[in-house]
């Protein structure tokens, strides 16, 4: 009698949180970089987070680099940038993605901001270029 009920809780409970795990919400297709993403190349802090201070650069030709300080935890990556649509992709290279505990997987953009999607699904704060 309980192994029926048991099947179906299971089945519902990873009906359930699938979603939370799916990276097509969280993810920008990844797109050749064109020359005319060349706009968005600069300087970016990260605002809109208490206790964290992140930087991000993007580079010519499609390049990056972004550290990241929170607590007694910093990450750092280099990877390839690209836009697609209103959003930016970034990719780390292999070699940084098993330390990386916190990253940003796509940035949406809006004016001169850049809006976060960090590796869990959660939407907090938004990177604003620097100002010269």
């Amino acid at each position: 009698m309980y192994q029926p009920i048991s099947k179906i809780v299971c089945v519902l409970a990873l009906c359930c949180t699938t979603p939370l795990y799916a990276n097509d919400a969280t993810d920008c297709k990844e797109v050749k970089f064109q020359a005319t993403d060349q706009a968005w190349t600069g300087h970016y802090y990260l605002q809109g987070v208490m206790e964290v201070g992140s930087e991000l650069l993007l580079q010519d030709h499609g390049k990056f680099k972004w550290y990241l300080a929170v607590g007694s935890l910093d990450q750092y990556a280099e990877g390839t940038w690209w836009k697609n649509g209103n959003c930016i992709g970034l990719k780390a290279l292999p070699k940084y993605t098993k330390q990386l505990e916190i990253f940003p997987t796509r940035l949406n953009s809006s004016d001169a901001h850049l809006m976060v999607t960090w590796m869990n699904g959660s939407h907090q704060g938004h990177y604003i270029r620097a100002t010269p």
